[in-house]
């Protein structure tokens, strides 16, 4: 998962350097688009969130026949879900990018076909999000790593012929980078596929027609705290973008670079908190409660000092690595000076708060393995609302301290909600299983045995692949 990160971070990387040297103010685009993505995107990460924590904890007792039965519906609903909210993102973006956001004139055209261009890429997100959940759902972390670094990989070369054109291919600027990413989604998911098929031999995904109310109860309510944080969480990246975008598009395009630099410091979080959330339901599903509470502290605090480290390496380079995005494409020295200085504040006042942010992410991840969703979600959607937002526009624009007032509550919220997700990770009521099996099964389950090699094989595949296979399902 941190190497997926990390593919992921680096074409993120290129889409800004092709990006500023289509247009500065072009690097601006994808951060203006992605928390409004996010909101129409919210349904799919929600509900893999909360099969996430039933499939692991399926896994870890061993009920590999309710697995693929829960893993067949989530397929169906995730896509179903992708292919709505798609349309419904290219229908609505005009609306969005105008009176919600606000986005500064000079950039609209190119924010609104990337919109487009995204809401393609939503419908195959949830396929894709869906297959690698139920995958690593198992602890096998490593197919949807793979089949994520094929496809970014394929982004860092689709992006320079899409965004600056090659050959017949135009320059299309923006919606090359969104193009290019919606492609290599494309790359990935057909890898994912093929590799599930060739390896997982007894996991039956079929093609369900009815959804049963009591999995549907069970999803949803794990998934609504979720859905409702994501939601609340792109609003407010949205508002936030909406109080940057009042001080012009030099100050939106310095604070998107300021993002790349905590990507990149970052990049350790995202890979290591997805397996708290794995390591936890597994545990939680096979009884293991000590465990499960002795996993969340430690890792919770590894994460903690890993992104520090990080922080302070990013922050010792921050001008070497700004000046690869800072190109003055299409704008005057002036112009260039604004946007240093005020990605020099940013990051000032803000990088050093990234490790207290990293303790909100894994709370968040104790939450999905768990199916405690709850308290995680209320401390982000006030981390967020309260202090990022709120406060952010008193000191802003109330109390006249401009973008200064605005990183301030940035770093402030980022610190708070730090604080409560950790206090939440140690002493809060999460550790008991949420499968109604679990504790009546359980002695049960440990006597089911995996797919034996001889009814694998029956399915096509050699002997010793197919032993080999059993004996890592039973491991």
């Amino acid at each position: 998962m941190l190497i997926v990160r990390l593919v992921q971070d680096v074409y993120g990387i290129v889409d800004s350097f092709w990006l500023s040297r289509y247009h500065q103010l072009a690097v601006a685009v994808p951060r203006q688009v992605w928390p409004s993505y996010m909101i129409f995107a919210a349904f799919t990460m929600a509900f893999a969130s909360a099969n996430t924590a039933l499939l692991a904890q399926y896994a870890g007792a061993a009920l590999y026949r309710e697995f693929s039965t829960t893993a067949s519906k989530f397929v169906l609903v995730s896509s179903l879900g992708g292919v709505f909210f798609g349309t419904l993102f290219y229908i609505l973006a005009p609306h969005i990018f105008t009176y919600l956001v606000a986005t500064p004139p000079e950039i609209y055209g190119e924010v609104l076909s990337y919109a487009r261009v995204m809401s393609v890429d939503i419908v195959f997100l949830s396929i894709n999000m869906a297959l690698a959940t139920i995958v690593q759902a198992l602890g096998d972390t490593r197919t949807p790593a793979l089949s994520q670094a094929i496809g970014g990989i394929a982004n860092v070369f689709l992006d320079p012929m899409f965004i600056m054109g090659l050959g017949v291919v135009p320059a299309m600027g923006a919606a090359g980078a969104a193009l290019a990413t919606v492609l290599s989604k494309v790359i990935s998911l057909a890898i994912l596929l093929y590799v599930i098929r060739k390896r997982y031999l007894w996991l039956k995904l079929e093609a369900v027609r009815n959804v049963d109310k009591e999995y549907l109860y069970t999803t949803l309510s794990i998934a609504l705290p979720i859905l409702v944080l994501n939601i609340s969480n792109s609003l407010a990246f949205n508002i936030q973008n909406r109080l940057i975008n009042t001080f012009g598009s030099i100050v939106a395009s310095a604070i998107s670079i300021g993002f790349i630099l905590f990507d990149l410091a970052n990049t350790s979080l995202w890979g290591l908190s997805e397996g708290i959330a794995i390591m936890v339901g597994q545990n939680l599903g096979a009884q293991n409660l000590i465990r499960a509470r002795r996993v969340a502290k430690s890792t919770s605090v590894f994460i903690f000092f890993v992104v520090l480290v990080t922080a302070g390496v990013v922050y010792l380079f921050r001008m070497p690595i700004v000046s690869i995005f800072i190109t003055g494409q299409g704008l005057p020295q002036e112009a260039v000076n604004q946007m240093l200085f005020e990605l020099d504040s940013f990051l000032t006042i803000s990088l050093w708060t990234l490790p207290f942010f990293a303790l909100t992410f894994s709370s968040i991840s104790v939450g999905r393995g768990s199916g405690r969703t709850l308290a995680p979600a209320a401390i982000n959607m006030f981390r967020l609302w309260g202090l990022r937002i709120c406060l952010g526009y008193v000191l802003a624009l109330a109390m006249g301290l401009g973008t200064i007032g605005a990183y301030i509550a940035f770093a402030l919220s980022n610190v708070v909600g730090g604080i409560a997700s950790i206090l939440w990770v140690l002493w809060g009521n999460w550790a008991k299983p949420i499968i109604s099996e679990a504790g009546k099964k359980l002695a049960e389950a440990r006597e089911v045995k995996a797919p034996t090699p001889i009814t694998m094989c029956k399915n096509g595949g050699s002997e010793e692949k197919c032993l080999a296979e059993s004996k890592a399902i039973k491991s």
